[in-house]
Parts: C-alpha cells; sequence; structure tokens
C-alpha cells in the first residue's frame, strides 16, 4: 500500500485518476467518460470553507485535477456535495470492502434521495451524465481502497 494521502487534497483526487488510467481494461468495459466533475466536501477546507476538486474525464481515464478558481463555476457538470464526516464514511467502507462499498454507501445510494450527498447543476441534462456515468465515477472513487487516506483531525 502506498503513503497515505490527505482527504480532502488534489494529490487524492490525482492518485484516483492515475488509477483509472492504469486501470484502462475496466473503464473500456464501462464506456468512454466525458465530464467535468466537480467533488466538494462542506466546510472541508483549511478555513472551514467548503473544499472542492475538479476532475475532467476523458474516454477511459482522468485528463485532469484541480481546485476550481473562482468564477468557475459552470465549468463543472455537476458538483457531488457532501460533509466531510459522509465522505468519510464512505470511503473507510470501500476501503472495508476492499474496494466494493455495502449497498448502503454507494454514490448512487447516497445521492439517490438529495442527502446526504447533494448533486448540484444548473443544467438538467449536464445533471444527468452524473447517471450516465455513474458506474464509471464509481469506480473511480472504489480506487481509494489501494492506498491510504490520511483525513483531518475530528473537531
Amino acid at each position: 500500500m502506498s503513503a497515505a494521502l490527505p482527504f480532502p487534497s488534489v494529490a487524492w483526487f490525482a492518485r484516483l485518476g492515475e488509477m483509472m488510467s492504469a486501470n484502462s481494461t475496466r473503464q473500456i468495459q464501462l464506456g468512454t467518460v466525458d465530464c467535468v466533475a466537480r467533488f466538494t466536501v462542506l466546510k472541508g477546507g483549511n478555513d472551514g470553507s467548503d473544499w472542492s476538486a475538479d476532475v475532467s474525464f476523458e474516454e477511459y481515464g482522468v485528463a485532469d485535477v484541480r481546485e476550481p478558481r473562482p468564477g468557475e463555476a459552470a465549468r463543472a457538470d455537476f458538483a457531488l456535495e457532501a460533509d466531510l464526516p459522509t465522505w468519510r464514511e464512505m470511503i473507510e467502507n470501500i476501503a472495508a470492502g476492499k474496494g466494493r462499498p455495502d449497498l448502503e454507501h454507494t454514490l448512487n445510494r447516497l445521492s439517490h434521495t438529495g442527502a446526504p450527498f447533494f448533486l448540484r447543476s444548473d443544467d438538467v441534462l449536464r445533471a444527468d451524465m452524473y447517471f450516465r456515468f455513474n458506474q464509471s465515477l464509481q469506480e473511480f472513487v472504489n480506487a481509494s481502497a489501494q492506498f491510504e487516506t490520511r483525513f483531518p483531525a475530528r473537531k
């Protein structure tokens, strides 16, 4: 297992992107993914503000991971938002399942009713990309089981 990566961080999401690109066989089975997904940790920033990473998916991998700049809200096709305890519970469940979350901790289940994960988009067609690419997005976060995640100290 590689060195622990802090969550939330660009490095954490970038590592998932590297792993997705390295596992192209699985991605080809699932199909192409072409969207910009914003993953937001509510109040997850060092100063208690919301923290986000924009992940640009292209074909069978990740082309770019970065924090959005001011005024770039429209860059993302959709945002998936939750607080740090919810993200942590999901990530720890994925790790406990060795890359397979139980049915209560999948992205689909956690976002299905709009809580505890929230799907945000200003455009219904762009929001639909989340559902269209859901299995690939799930595989993306499932890769977190292959490395250790370091969470901030609980306050």
